[in-house]
């Protein structure tokens, strides 16, 4: 839906956007709405305050109710109430719209509906009135059968975190316990469960093997991608986790932090777009990010959050506004932030990386082109910004030439970012992907493709010459 507002994070601002378009001094009418300063008049640090404000003004002046309860939910405030904060939440701007909508103001009763979706998705009152102003609002998602969700969410292990020191930013780097931390990475995925397959499955002793081919090789940071609809079920429910997914990616996280590894994990990997689009913060999304980075927030091998794999290319590809994109991306760092304040934000884009700037504390891209492209990327991006900026995802595939010139291209790409000293630099992939690990059944094997030979190792776990390229690279430095 063009220009919906992320009503999630920003509710009070169309609160005060409706509010603002009531005439000062207009007298009290038919419609049930009053006249408001456009001047807050709650104090929203204030508990008791907000409590009063929002029993006041109930059923006699909504925006100031709606302020009223959304600062409240700002406090985590309890005021009381037999009925939920949500609940009331809801209701409020349900009445709010039907005003509005009353009124003819159509656009301020879209934005009171959507508003009052995103605390009950599956609220009739709020998707009639959308439908009855001509506004698409998909079917509600799945939700769980009673007592599911707590089962599941009961089920799930406590994480248990490793010791150590976590990373922090130095100057055009990283460092960890004062000392330099340079990153040489891969993107990784293990070799037989790759993309929508990750999580689904756990060889521990395959995976092990990986790990050891990938630290011997002087590789140290680890970039994986997570895609929610693998590790939540349920999402009308909110973050209900699936236990064995979540066991899978502890032991992961483990088995790496043992072997030495830091990890960043990519949120929102190849997200939701068209239902419930990702941009527009559904509930069950942002609870979903909260769950993950509320749970491995105290895990030292975690070295940062990566918000969105390639978000750049939703825009520049024409699958979203490049406004509602970067809004949500500054909105969701926010997010983060106040969840985990031990770890690293950065968001791994493409082409216009550098629009990321504002809201993360390092830049990554990702550059699949020409070495000399590269340099010249390098060049604009060092002019652009004195943040750490790391080469995201680099690789060359050995589909349609040998693995000589993958060795040399390689080496070249990742000299380029060691001479210009960026904070590291990481590659797409580990491994080569087997036809019969990308396709989904009945459809397999996969047609072969260059997107299965970016691996520095074979399917056969077998080196190519590309890791000697790497094992140059980490040896000199």
């Amino acid at each position: 839906m063009t220009g919906r507002l992320h009503t999630h994070f920003i509710a009070v601002a169309v609160l005060l956007l409706l509010a603002g378009c009531i005439p000062v001094g207009a007298p009290e009418n038919s419609s049930g709405l009053q006249a408001i300063t456009p001047v807050p008049t709650l104090d929203m640090n204030n508990l008791r305050s907000l409590c009063q404000g929002a029993d006041d003004y109930w059923e006699r002046n909504w925006p100031l109710a709606i302020q009223a309860l959304e600062g409240l939910r700002a406090l985590d405030g309890d005021c009381g109430w037999e009925t939920p904060l949500t609940d009331r939440l809801y209701g409020a701007y349900v009445t709010y719209g039907e005003l509005l909508e009353a009124r003819n103001r159509r656009d301020e009763a879209i934005a009171a509906y959507e508003a009052a979706q995103s605390y009950n998705i599956q609220g009739y009152e709020a998707t009639a009135g959308l439908q009855r102003l001509n506004v698409y609002t998909p079917a509600a998602p799945s939700t769980c059968a009673s007592g599911q969700a707590t089962s599941a969410q009961a089920l799930v292990q406590p994480y248990r975190p490793t010791q150590g020191a976590f990373v922090q930013i130095h100057e055009s780097g990283f460092r960890v316990d004062g000392q330099p931390f340079p990153v040489y990475g891969v993107v990784y995925y293990p070799l037989a469960t790759p993309y929508e397959r990750f999580m689904t499955t756990y060889d521990a002793e395959s995976i092990n093997q990986e790990l050891d081919l990938m630290r011997e090789a002087g590789l140290n940071t680890l970039r994986v991608r997570l895609r929610h609809e693998v590790l939540f079920t349920c999402p009308g429910n909110g973050a209900v986790p699936i236990p064995d997914a979540f066991a899978r990616l502890d032991a992961l996280i483990l088995a790496a932090a043992d072997k030495g590894f830091r990890l960043i994990l990519t949120l929102n990997d190849a997200p939701d777009l068209e239902t419930f689009p990702l941009y527009d913060s559904p509930r069950h999304t942002v609870e979903q990010i909260v769950y993950l980075t509320s749970r491995y927030r105290e895990e030292p091998a975690l070295l940062a959050w990566d918000l969105r794999e390639g978000g750049d290319s939703d825009y520049l590809q024409g699958r979203a506004e490049r406004r509602e994109v970067l809004e949500w991306l500054v909105e969701t760092a926010v997010l983060v932030r106040r969840v985990d304040t031990n770890h690293l934000i950065t968001a791994t884009w493409g082409d216009d990386a550098e629009a990321a700037l504002p809201a993360v504390d390092f830049l990554s891209f990702q550059h699949f082109g020409s070495v000399d492209a590269l340099r010249q990327r390098i060049a604009v991006l060092t002019a652009t910004t004195d943040k750490p900026i790391l080469l995201g995802a680099a690789g060359y595939s050995t589909y349609e030439s040998d693995e000589r010139t993958q060795a040399d291209t390689l080496r070249q790409a990742l000299d380029a970012a060691t001479n210009n000293a960026l904070a590291g630099w990481l590659v797409w992939t580990a491994f080569d992907f087997p036809l019969t690990a990308t396709c989904i059944e009945p459809a397999c094997p996969s047609p072969d493709s260059p997107d299965h030979h970016f691996g520095l190792w074979n399917t056969s776990y077998f080196p190519k010459l590309a890791v000697e390229a790497i094992q140059m690279e980490t040896d000199e430095n």
